[in-house]
């Protein structure tokens, strides 16, 4: 006695764990968003002014250290534009797009395709504060002559990998909480969240805790390490 089989249209949604194909699909659906295409433009305008900065100004530890924070600095809050765009209804426009379709082909359910979404944007965040930071370390590396500057200038490229990925990993899963807290005003969460804080410490001359004033203080503290 022979079994038949019925051939099933698609595999079953499984709890698979996080694809770099997955991750791919959504890093290019979210390329055309308007706030990481601003931060991908202006992320290399930042980064070629202050390695310009650099190649001129005086060939300082102190100077550079201080060129490199505030590079950083300014590359954070470009990226903070960029996740606006995260703090959207992704989930719709990658339906209406065809890729949760697709995801779901392969066997990715909602779950699996909302942390690509997260990691993705993370990433372009990320690379926003990551490329500025590497040109100024460049430009410093080239700028100094002797062992002990050249070192630094190492030290402080090393140091932007792990700064950028926490920039990018914090703004984009404040941006995504933003939009489940309260979707169709996810950006006006976002900024409530990120700046509202930020602002009235700003006014009242207070220290209250927020996100700017965190990482401006890790930066900070990072600078103030090599003096």
């Amino acid at each position: 006695m022979t079994s038949l089989a019925t051939p099933s249209s698609s595999p079953p949604l499984t709890a698979a764990p996080l694809s770099r194909a997955l991750v791919r699909l959504c890093s290019n659906a979210q390329k055309p968003l308007w706030g990481l295409r601003l931060g991908r433009l202006y992320g290399y305008g930042i980064g070629l002014s202050y390695a310009v900065l650099a190649l001129v100004g005086p060939a300082s530890i102190a100077t550079s250290t201080k060129l490199w924070a505030r590079c950083l600095a300014t590359a954070s809050w470009v990226a903070g534009v960029g996740a606006l765009s995260l703090a959207t209804d992704l989930a719709s426009r990658d339906a209406a797009q065809g890729l949760t379709g697709l995801a779901r082909l392969r066997g990715f359910g909602e779950p699996q395709l909302e942390r690509a979404r997260l990691f993705a944007g993370a990433l372009r965040l990320s690379t926003t504060v990551l490329v500025p930071g590497l040109m100024l370390s460049i430009a410093a590396l080239l700028k100094f002559r002797s062992l002990q500057a050249g070192l630094l200038a190492l030290c402080l490229a090393v140091l932007t990998l792990p700064y950028a990925a926490l920039v990018g990993g914090v703004l984009a899963a404040l941006a995504r909480a933003s939009h489940r807290l309260l979707p169709g005003r996810g950006r006006l969460v976002l900024l409530l969240l990120g700046l509202g804080p930020w602002l009235v410490a700003l006014g009242t001359g207070t220290h209250l805790p927020s996100v700017p004033a965190a990482f401006g203080w890790l930066l900070d503290n990072l600078a103030g390490s090599f003096h």
